[in-house]
């Protein structure tokens, strides 16, 4: 999943959009979009799990 290694990167390896976008060989805008995205899709799926509790 493209969300993946942008999330793993930038919380759990504390690297900046910069560094990440460097890594993944991409602009530094579309590493942007897919954090944001991924942040959204998160929040959706954690909202999901309090409901189903």
């Amino acid at each position: 999943m493209k969300y993946r290694a942008v999330i793993h990167l930038f919380y759990y390896e504390d690297m900046s959009i910069e560094e990440i976008s460097r890594v993944l060989k991409q602009k530094p805008s579309t590493t942007r979009a897919q954090l944001t995205s991924a942040r959204y899709k998160l929040k959706e799926i954690m909202s999901k799990e309090d409901y189903d509790v």
